[in-house]
């Protein structure tokens, strides 16, 4: 896991990255950078075992989307011989059991000076942020040479819960392998998840059942009254390897339509998808890429992320150029090459009678033309 320091005012955790932020006056650059590199190089590990009640009481009544629970699942099922598929420790799979010993590994493999990037925006003066940094972030050390072998290996597997107690809403993932955040066809993978894009019933200027979107008026209108009350294509990018897949909610009577239209969906990515839902796409994705609050906080935020997955800041004109480069041929060529007839990885929790078997879940990843 990297670690990531940017300006604001919490602390951020996500699968890959750790981000502290702070936001202080122009003037009072220099404390803020002491109150970072303090957070980094005197982390308080000491102080676990003795207040890890307190800690694992907060972490139980954490607002813990049912969403993030699946995409740890899914992780989990996909990439259970690497880390990768190990994040999923929460309060009831072990955290109780962590120990200062265990913090401290985990700081001294990865708060180095190879992983960590300092950013700063607003009011601040380059060159005095760099005599301070230096100053404060100057006694970390690199991370000792490490040999990686092979990229992780996806395993085309399943995990499903069934609960039909749980209430009358299920909720499924499905992920195939894509690529790693610096491959070229990032971006198209980027640009395919805008086209299938996203639904909330009830949500959204546009009514689902009039919408453009292929799939999204699919679902909106399947028999009458939807298959889906929720669903969204994400993709997540790593070092050597990457996710492409959907999250959906659904009614336990609607799961088998559910999964067939947002599987057909994909499909189309490699056998129909037209010049119109790309450009549609790329005009989705530039407007949630470039339309954020503009605040000093995102700003950073974004640039840090930058940094440790491009090693550079990726500017807003280079991706809408790299984004507009791509058309509806290159968007058939990528879902071919990484999507058709490829293997996945699925979880679902919930009412699941209505669950394809893992067998024709896999045989519907392409299509069948005679």
């Amino acid at each position: 896991m990297d670690v990531g320091w940017s300006t604001g005012d919490c602390t951020r955790t996500t699968r890959d990255q750790t981000s502290y932020t702070l936001s202080c006056f122009g003037g009072d650059m220099k404390q803020g950078v002491d109150i970072l590199s303090d957070l980094v190089t005197n982390t308080p590990v000491a102080n676990l075992d003795a207040n890890k009640d307190a800690i694992l009481r907060n972490l139980n009544e954490a607002d813990q989307t049912t969403r993030s629970v699946i995409e740890d699942r899914l992780h989990l099922c996909a990439y259970r011989d690497c880390s990768l598929g190990l994040s999923s420790i929460g309060p009831f799979d072990g955290i109780e059991n962590l120990s200062s010993a265990h913090l401290n590994s985990y700081l001294n493999a990865n708060y180095n000076s190879d992983k960590t990037v300092l950013v700063a925006t607003g009011n601040v003066n380059h060159a005095e942020l760099v005599k301070q940094a230096e100053a404060a972030f100057g006694g970390l050390r690199a991370s000792p040479a490490q040999v990686y072998g092979a990229k992780p290996y996806f395993c085309g597997a399943e995990l499903v819960y069934r609960n039909d107690e749980m209430g009358p809403t299920a909720y499924i993932g499905v992920g195939w392998e894509s690529v790693p955040a610096r491959s070229g066809d990032a971006v198209t993978f980027m640009v395919m998840a805008s086209i299938i894009g996203s639904y909330k019933k009830g949500d959204g200027l546009v009514p689902g059942n009039i919408s453009g979107n292929r799939v999204t008026n699919a679902i909106a209108n399947k028999m009458g009254v939807g298959c889906a009350d929720e669903y969204q294509a994400f993709n997540h990018f790593y070092k050597d390897t990457g996710m492409f897949g959907w999250y959906a909610a659904c009614d336990e009577v609607a799961v088998e339509h559910c999964v067939g239209e947002l599987m057909f969906g994909v499909n189309l990515l490699a056998f129909s998808i037209t010049d119109e839902e790309v450009e549609r796409g790329k005009r989705e994705l530039r407007a949630t890429l470039l339309g954020g609050s503009g605040s000093s906080d995102d700003t950073c935020a974004a640039v840090g992320s930058q940094i440790l997955q491009y090693g550079r800041e990726v500017s807003a004109a280079e991706m809408v150029m790299r984004i507009d480069a791509i058309d509806a041929e290159e968007v058939k060529r990528v879902a071919w090459q990484y999507l058709n007839d490829a293997e996945i990885a699925t979880t679902a929790l919930g009412p699941l009678h209505g669950f394809p078997t893992y067998v024709d879940l896999r045989r519907s990843t392409t299509m069948h033309r005679y």
